[in-house]
């Protein structure tokens, strides 16, 4: 009867120790491949992550070369950046002597007003500030 009872005992462990293995294996891969799945879901196609680029894959082409197209519009910015460098040049030179001009009106008007200024303050003299009055009478 002992050796029964320790049969069954044992067999029922077994077949726990079992489940609880199983369990956990399922969960375990169920975790590890839900974002494969949905990836290999969504793409049915080999993605390239880069470009491949090879003459030989390539269409030939029959109009200009890479090399002549990439000529021309060097010329071109080198023409374009000669012309905006002139036009930039005129400019600058209108602007400067627009400036002299300028400045040699307000340099003159400058010196006649600082010479009569310096005229009226020889003609003031001494001042005499009264505390009681608020006004300034010369001396």
């Amino acid at each position: 009867m002992k050796k029964l009872f320790l049969i069954a005992l044992a067999f029922m462990f077994a077949l726990a120790g079992s489940e609880l293995a199983v369990a956990h294996d399922a969960a375990a891969q169920d975790n590890q491949n839900t974002q494969a799945k949905t990836s290999v879901s969504d793409t049915t196609y080999h993605r390239r992550r880069h470009r491949r680029r090879h003459f030989r894959h390539t269409v030939v082409s029959k109009t200009k070369s890479v090399a002549e197209k990439s000529k021309e519009v060097g010329e071109a910015t080198v023409d374009k950046s000669k012309s905006i460098g002139s036009t930039v040049v005129d400019k600058s030179k209108t602007v400067g002597e627009a400036t002299v001009d300028k400045s040699k009106t307000v340099g003159s008007t400058v010196a006649e007003k600082s010479k009569t200024v310096g005229r009226r303050s020889k003609h003031i003299g001494r001042k005499v500030v009264h505390k009681t009055k608020k006004a300034v009478t010369p001396q």
